[in-house]
């Protein structure tokens, strides 16, 4: 029933044979999303930095000419003499290892950062096909409703020309006609607009897209929102948060080892031109902290792990509130939709039938006419503003509770 012979309108969103299935326009957004190319670029900088963590200080070489370009017996170069050396800071304390766990963690949290934009992406294109396709569904209903509204008003001027109704009726099937002109063209805006953003979310430059319809009439009950919390604890949003904690504990660690100064040793052969002989040198060398010893980066570095595990917290309750939002607007209108689709739109439809048949035959005046048809229209909007909801509150749990693929599977079949 929702083929595209049932969507043969302006703006209907069989413009072209070929279907873009919900899996189509993910994988195209994923393609094309300049945040998720910006994110595995993140990770490619903090493997590097990781890389760059490892690494030992380079040696220093050093050479030294003494005793030249003097006075005397030292001028020249016959008396001089010559060192050539190697120096080598050491990390000490851990500091070397506390650097490398540090950029570890910094890795994972982009990679987590990249796993929630993905996320985010799959989220959001979910959310404008739901919405194409509601708006769509909504454009047809107005042009039934136009339709049908066209074809009362031929009934009403009949009878009214006839004498057999009154003047009155005529005006408010005119109204009424004119209502469902300017409401059609509200829901071509409407539908307009939601394919232009479905595009650029996908990265297509035409809106003429050709939706699933079947997709917007899928319905699968949420499961126990006990299911939903327990999945939560793997989200990559809060995996994220542990990253960064474990990386602001390893950065304060590397802070603190800093205190203790870090000796240079230096080893090299002198060599001494007046007798042509050599000699090994050795040295050490220890910065001595007068000035300072790093006690505002440790404080710093404090301060920001305690700032790290109270964002998580905060992160976890926004989470977890969130959650239970959802889960309850998935759980209402999945319920309340079918109450409507079983129950109230079948009443409704037989209900106008019935009315407008004895309109017809003189048995029902005008108004319970317009008062069936208003009771049908208005129930079929509230289902198909149901049916969005539906998918967006399902959306945004996937997103949650990284569980997208699960509840899509059907509908991301080709």
């Amino acid at each position: 029933p929702h083929g595209s012979k049932d969507h043969i309108y302006e703006e209907s969103l069989y413009k072209n044979d070929q279907i873009l299935t919900l899996k189509k326009a993910t994988n195209l957004a994923i393609e094309f999303s300049p945040a998720l190319k910006s994110s595995r670029d993140g990770v490619m900088a903090a493997i590097g930095s990781e890389k760059q963590a490892g690494y030992w200080a380079n040696p220093e070489l050093e050479i030294e000419a003494e005793n030249i370009a003097g006075s005397g017996q030292y001028s020249g170069a016959n008396s001089a003499e010559y060192t050539y050396s190697l120096s080598q800071p050491i990390d000490i304390s851990g500091k070397r290892s506390a650097r490398k766990k540090a950029a570890a963690q910094a890795r994972k949290a982009a990679g987590s950062n990249a796993s929630v934009n993905e996320l985010n992406v799959i989220r959001d294109v979910h959310a404008a096909y739901a919405s194409t396709l509601s708006a769509a569904e909504m454009l047809k209903l107005a042009t039934e409703q136009k339709e049908i509204a066209k074809q009362v008003l031929k009934i009403v001027s009949k009878r009214v020309n006839a004498a057999r109704e009154p003047e009155i009726q005529g005006v408010k099937a005119t109204v009424a006609y004119e209502n469902s002109i300017i409401a059609t063209d509200q829901r071509r805006q409407q539908l307009r607009f939601n394919k232009q953003n479905l595009s650029k979310l996908i990265g297509q430059e035409t809106s003429d897209l050709s939706l699933d319809h079947s997709h917007f009439f899928d319905l699968k009950a949420p499961k126990s929102l006990e299911y939903y919390q327990d999945l939560l604890s793997k989200s990559p949003i809060l995996q994220r948060s542990d990253y960064l904690i474990n990386e602001k504990r390893f950065s304060f660690d590397f802070e603190r080892a800093k205190r203790v100064s870090s000796p240079k040793v230096k080893f090299g052969v002198r060599q001494f031109r007046g007798s042509n002989q050599q000699a090994f040198v050795a040295g050490l060398s220890i910065p001595l902290p007068i000035f300072g010893s790093n006690g505002g980066n440790v404080s710093r570095a404090r301060a920001e792990l305690s700032q790290a595990r109270n964002d998580q917290l905060q992160t976890k309750i926004s989470l977890e509130q969130s959650l239970i939002e959802e889960w309850k607007d998935w759980k209402i209108s999945y319920s309340t939709a079918q109450k409507i689709r079983d129950t109230i739109l079948p009443a409704a439809e037989k209900a106008f039938e019935l009315s407008q048949k004895g309109y017809k035959n003189g048995k029902f005046p005008y108004l319970d006419v317009l008062d069936a048809q208003r009771t049908l229209f208005e129930s079929k909007s509230k289902y198909y503003l149901l049916l969005k909801k539906y998918h967006i509150a399902q959306a945004n749990i996937d997103l949650l509770t990284n569980s997208i693929n699960n509840n899509y599977q059907g509908a991301n079949n080709e």
